[in-house]
């Protein structure tokens, strides 16, 4: 192979490198990142189930794509904080009248249930401080990481199984 050759693969393979990572960053910050079309995409992708633990749910257009991810056949269980989800804005009344598998928990005493993660198809987690709601995406300082990794999974599944059993309907 010759030197112009093997300078022009090595090029190639490093733009490809360069492309590719630019893209495949899993932490996101807002305001204005994208966070919210980055967990509709998400739940958009979804094939077989959605297991949300969130403490406060004001994004409309997050919660139109759980609908339409539940009328695909999305199997989706949401557990919700007792005092965000009687908020004048929260989307959580929206999605109990769409009969959404959905639990509602406070925390230990006067605590809350300030949890923040999703897990799609058992697969993937997103967690962080960024709350479902239009004034996380545009106007707070906030941010998710979204990660691939099993064991991680894994014990997001074990909390929200145990978040799930202690919460009412």
């Amino acid at each position: 192979m010759n030197k112009y050759l093997q300078a022009s693969i090595l090029s190639i393979l490093l733009f490809i490198c360069l492309v590719s990572s630019s893209f495949a960053s899993p932490v996101f910050f807002s305001p204005n990142g994208g966070i919210r079309d980055k967990i509709i995409a998400k739940i958009n992708l979804s094939k077989t189930s959605i297991k949300i633990a969130i403490y406060s749910f004001t994004s409309g257009d997050i919660a139109w794509a759980l609908e339409n991810a539940k009328n695909r056949g999305v199997d989706i269980q949401i557990i919700a904080d007792q005092s965000q989800s009687k908020g004048k804005s929260s989307e959580v009344p929206f999605l109990i009248s769409k009969n959404f598998k959905l639990k509602i928990l406070q925390g230990k005493g006067r605590g809350i249930m300030h949890n923040k993660f999703a897990i799609f198809d058992e697969k993937e987690v997103i967690t962080g401080s960024y709350n479902w709601t239009n004034n996380a995406e545009s106007n707070n300082y906030e941010n998710a990481i979204f990660i691939n990794d099993p064991d991680v999974t894994k014990a997001y599944l074990a909390e929200f199984d145990k978040l799930w059993k202690e919460a009412s309907k």
